[in-house]
């Protein structure tokens, strides 16, 4: 009886996640104008005009990683971002993979706020290709080969507007239509900085819109958490019946 009900609780905390996971992706769709649009379908009261079209490449300083492999120790200061580091989720992996600072790894140390974007897919089908990561750290992350750092032009863009909006599926769509390559695809920077998006015609619309994303984030988060410790719960509620 007990086990039932504690499923019953781990199945309904997980539809509780679902849901609010669906939701994102639905409001990712609407708040950003879709194709051929320049007003998006849900727009928050107050703010009008169309949107306006900058190039990829006009976001910030777009830097190009190079290999560290030969740089990994096992206690070094460094967390590495690689292709691994990419989470279908658009967040951070920890891969455990670590680099010491020296003349090679400080040319690639990132800043909080900067964005890296992963150019190329262990698979054909795009499920990595072309997302990003914020870098929430000053001097805690230094990039891999295949990942494009870019430091936003704060003056004109919201870094985690621009992360919300390059991470939506149906926008990320303009990367993977841009790959090469069969069984692992890859985009070169030089091939896709000059794609265009639209970007909201002030600061405080995309402020707006990164708070909504962001509160929506924090609550799956949570949900999320919930529901990997019930499974905790249960695991470990098992496996003492056994001993």
């Amino acid at each position: 009886m007990f086990f039932r009900r504690l499923d019953s609780q781990i199945a309904e905390s997980r539809a509780v996640l679902e849901k609010s996971r669906q939701l994102k992706k639905a409001m990712l769709a609407k708040m950003f104008p879709a194709n051929g649009e320049k007003i998006p379908k849900i727009r928050f009261k107050g703010f009008e005009g169309e949107w306006n079209v900058w190039k990829l490449g006009a976001f910030g300083k777009a830097t190009s990683g190079t290999s560290l492999e030969s740089e990994f120790c096992e206690n070094g200061k460094y967390k590495v971002i690689s292709i691994g580091s990419y989470s279908e989720e658009s967040t951070y992996t920890e891969q455990g993979i670590r680099a010491n600072k020296n003349d090679k790894t400080e040319k690639r140390i990132l800043n909080k706020n900067d964005l890296t974007m992963i150019l190329n897919d262990k698979t054909s089908s795009g499920r990595i290709i072309g997302r990003v990561l914020l870098i929430d750290q000053n001097d805690t992350y230094v990039y891999n080969q295949r990942t494009q750092r870019i430091e936003i032009d704060q003056e004109h863009f919201i870094p985690l507007f621009l992360y919300h909006l390059l991470n939506a599926e149906n926008i990320r769509q303009k990367i993977i239509s841009s790959a090469q390559g069969n069984t692992q695809i890859y985009v070169n920077w030089s091939n896709i900085k000059n794609l265009e998006y639209l970007i909201p015609p002030s600061k405080a619309e995309q402020t707006a819109i990164s708070d909504f994303f962001r509160q929506l984030d924090e609550t799956i988060e949570l949900q999320s958490a919930e529901v990997e410790k019930l499974n905790q719960l249960k695991k470990g509620l098992l496996a003492a019946m056994l001993v």
